[in-house]
């Protein structure tokens, strides 16, 4: 990609993230973004279809992260032991932009992004922990991806809401505990 474009979307995404902790996702509107990022009108809409596409898309590089960080963690080991090997990696994210998450993760005023979000760990937990997997009544596996999703969920917000003092590797390391025997149980891993 060129570097000015990537230039472009990175001061975009910048902007959006910064907007979405001061004003809120639902009180800002494209042309608070153009102005945050000193781009103009014609260059947002050469890149993006609206707000909420750069919204995702943004949220689309986490999921490339995320998945990564997967990749690495399972490398040299059987699937089957890091089938989600990507939380960690998510609950770092969550760590290092704090600010953005307590201002849209279980807040009415984040509605548009946690359902965003949702969406991206749906898709990387069938991608990832189900992966190939056939279910005989078609709902096992998707109840269990709602399950981890809603655990991956609140415990951001459990943990940000009341400003737990557990690090990341903790939190991870309780998810996974929890979690890993929950799918186990059900016959989903």
């Amino acid at each position: 990609m060129d570097k000015r474009v990537r230039k472009t979307q990175q001061a975009l995404q910048s902007a959006l993230l910064e907007l979405i902790v001061e004003r809120g996702y639902e009180k800002l509107s494209v042309q608070h973004i153009l102005d945050r990022a000193n781009v103009g009108r014609a260059t947002f809409y050469l890149h993006y279809r609206s707000k909420e596409d750069l919204l995702r898309r943004s949220l689309d590089l986490l999921r490339e992260h995320l998945l990564e960080e997967w990749q690495l963690v399972s490398k040299g080991k059987a699937q089957s032991k890091a089938p989600l090997g990507f939380s960690l990696a998510f609950f770092r994210h969550v760590d290092s932009h704090r600010r953005l998450y307590r201002a849209v993760v279980g807040r009415e005023s984040g509605i548009i992004v946690d359902r965003h979000m949702r969406r991206v760990l749906v898709d990387l937990v069938k991608e990832i922990a189900f992966q190939g997997q056939r279910d005989r009544n078609g709902i096992g596996i998707e109840i269990a991806t709602q399950y981890v999703v809603g655990a991956l969920m609140s415990l951001v917000i459990w943990w940000l809401g009341r400003n737990i003092k557990l690090s990341p590797e903790e939190i991870d390391s309780a998810f996974l505990r929890m979690t890993v025997s929950a799918l186990q149980a059900s016959g989903q891993l």
